[in-house]
C-alpha cells in the first residue's frame, strides 16, 4: 500500500539500496508472520533500521564548506589567487594548485564533475578526471604533497 510505502521512504533515507532491503524484509516479513502489510507492521519489522535512521539524523552533521572556501584555502596555501585558479591560464604555478582544489572538490565535497569544471572556469569534465587521477597519483608516490593536501583538507572543517 502507498501509505506504507510512504512511510518507510520517510523513515529510511540512506539510499536506494537500504529502501529496497526495508521493502523485501517488510515482505518477508509479512509472508512469515501471515499478516497483511500495514504500517504497524512495517514499524514492527523494520524497528532497528528505523531506530538507526532516527539517530543518524539527530547527529547533526557538519554542512560541507563551498566550492569558493576550497578555492580560497588552496590559493592562500600555494600563494596564488582564487581568479588564477579560474583562469585559463595553463602556467604551473597555477594549474598544480587548481588540480589540487579540483581533487578536494570532488572528494570532500563530493561535487559532479561539471560543477567543478564550472567553478574553475568552464573546464571540461575530463579535465575535471584528470586534475584528480594527477593529484592522486601525486599524493601516492610524495608524502610532502600528500602531507600539504591534507593540511589543506583539515583546514576545510576548521572553524
Amino acid at each position: 500500500p502507498d501509505d506504507v510505502l510512504r512511510f518507510i521512504a520517510e523513515h529510511v533515507r540512506s539510499n536506494v539500496r537500504e529502501l529496497e532491503g526495508c521493502i523485501i524484509k517488510l515482505l518477508l516479513f509479512a509472508s512469515l508472520k501471515h499478516r497483511e502489510i500495514t504500517i504497524e507492521l512495517a514499524r514492527e519489522s523494520l524497528a532497528d533500521k528505523i531506530k538507526a535512521s532516527e539517530e543518524a539524523a539527530s547527529v547533526t552533521p557538519r554542512p560541507l564548506p563551498s566550492v569558493d572556501r576550497v578555492q580560497e584555502i588552496v590559493s592562500r596555501r600555494w600563494g596564488v589567487t582564487p581568479e588564477g585558479l579560474r583562469s585559463k591560464a595553463r602556467i604551473q604555478t597555477l594549474t598544480v594548485p587548481r588540480q589540487i582544489a579540483m581533487y578536494l572538490a570532488r572528494e570532500v565535497l563530493q561535487m559532479q564533475l561539471v560543477e567543478i569544471g564550472q567553478a574553475f572556469g568552464g573546464r571540461d569534465h575530463s579535465t575535471v578526471i584528470h586534475s584528480v587521477d594527477k593529484v592522486e597519483r601525486q599524493m601516492a608516490r610524495d608524502r610532502a604533497f600528500r602531507d600539504r593536501v591534507e593540511l589543506a583538507r583539515q583546514e576545510l572543517f576548521a572553524q
